[in-house]
C-alpha cells in the first residue's frame, strides 16, 4: 500500500473570473505542495467555475488545451499530481470532463462526467478511473457518484482510492420549499456518499467542493432559481478504507492536506443502503421519479437542438 499526502484544495467558484480562478488554484496547491502534499485534488469544472447553463462552452477546450497544459506544467515544477476539472471539446461536443496530471508532467488520464447537466454537455458512459504510478485512481465527478450503478462499476474496476470533485448545488437557507429538515438532510449527503464508497470498497473516498454562488441554471421547474437559494458550500472531506470521515473542511476558501493509504484494507465491505432504486442517500421521490426525469429529457432535446445548429 502507498501511503501519501493528499491535499483538498477548496475553491472560490470563479465563474466570472477565470483568470483569478487559475491563480487562486495555483497559489493554494503550491502552499499545500509545500507542505508536502504529493497530490491535490480540485473540484468540478475548476478551470473555469461552475457554470450550469449553456455559456460555460466558451471555455471549452481540447483534452490537451489549456487545464492540461497549466495542471502539466505546475506538477512537473511541484512534483505532484493534480486533479483538474474543465469543459472538453470533441467535435461538436462538450463535455463535463477530469483530468489527473503526473509529477513528470504528463497526463495521466481523464474522465468524462456521465450524469452530467443535460442543457450543458453531452452524457458519455465513459471510463471510470486512470491508472498511475500510486495506482488506480477511480474518479465520479459530483451526481455520477450519488448513484449505485457508479459505486459497483467501481468495485468492478478495482480501484485504489476515490476521488469525488463536486460542485454540489446546496440549499443553504429555508424557504417555502426547503426546511430546516431539509437543510440537515442535504448537508450530510456528502459523509453519507463518501462513506457509502469507502465502506463498500474499502479505499479511502476523498470529496472535494467548491465554495460560493453560481449562475442560473438551465432547466424548468424551478431549475433556475436554484442560483438564489443555493451555494457551493464547501464541506470537503475524507473517508478512510474503514468509512470514517477523518477530515473535513468548513466553508472558506483553503486546503487541508490528510494523509491518505491508498489501497483496501481486509474488512469485508459493506452493502450500502439504496434509497428509491438507485440513490445513495434519502431524498424526494416525486423530484426524482418525475421532475428530474422530465427536467433531463428536455435538458438533452436543447442540447442536440443547439449542437445541431452548431453543426
Amino acid at each position: 500500500m502507498n501511503t501519501i499526502q493528499l491535499a483538498m484544495i477548496q475553491l472560490e467558484n470563479n465563474f466570472k473570473d477565470q483568470a483569478a480562478g487559475y491563480a487562486q488554484a495555483e497559489a493554494l496547491i503550491s502552499q499545500a505542495a509545500a507542505q508536502g502534499a504529493e497530490f491535490a485534488v480540485l473540484p468540478e469544472l475548476s478551470g473555469c467555475g461552475y457554470i450550469p447553463n449553456q455559456t460555460v462552452w466558451q471555455y471549452a477546450e481540447p483534452r490537451d488545451g489549456k487545464t492540461a497544459q497549466w495542471a502539466s506544467e505546475l506538477s512537473a515544477r511541484l512534483g505532484i499530481y493534480i486533479g483538474a476539472g474543465f469543459v472538453e471539446k470533441d467535435g461538436a461536443d462538450y463535455y463535463n470532463s477530469y483530468l489527473l496530471s503526473g509529477p513528470q508532467g504528463e497526463i495521466c488520464g481523464m474522465v468524462r462526467k456521465e450524469d452530467a447537466e443535460s442543457y450543458c454537455f453531452k452524457r458519455d458512459r465513459g471510463g471510470t478511473h486512470i491508472d498511475t504510478a500510486l495506482g488506480r485512481i477511480g474518479i465520479g465527478i459530483c451526481a455520477d457518484n450519488h448513484y449505485i450503478d457508479r459505486l459497483r462499476r467501481m468495485k468492478e474496476a478495482d480501484i485504489d482510492l476515490m476521488l469525488m470533485p463536486h460542485a454540489n448545488p446546496t440549499p443553504y437557507r429555508t424557504n417555502r420549499r426547503i426546511t430546516q429538515d431539509d437543510l440537515e438532510l442535504l448537508a450530510g449527503h456528502p459523509a453519507t456518499i463518501a462513506t457509502a464508497y469507502s465502506n463498500y470498497l474499502r479505499v479511502p473516498a476523498v470529496y472535494v467542493n467548491a465554495v460560493g454562488g453560481f449562475p442560473e441554471f438551465s432547466g424548468g421547474l424551478g431549475a433556475k432559481s436554484f442560483n438564489e437559494d443555493c451555494r457551493l458550500l464547501g464541506g470537503s472531506l475524507v473517508a478512510d478504507a474503514t468509512g470514517n470521515v477523518v477530515e473535513k473542511m468548513g466553508g472558506a476558501v483553503s486546503f487541508r492536506v490528510v494523509t491518505v493509504t491508498l489501497g483496501k484494507t481486509a474488512a469485508p465491505p459493506v452493502e450500502p443502503a439504496v434509497y428509491h432504486g438507485k440513490w445513495l442517500h434519502q431524498g424526494n421521490a416525486l423530484f426524482r421519479y418525475f421532475i428530474l426525469p422530465h427536467m433531463t429529457r428536455k435538458g438533452v432535446r436543447s442540447y442536440n437542438k443547439a449542437i445541431g445548429r452548431a453543426r
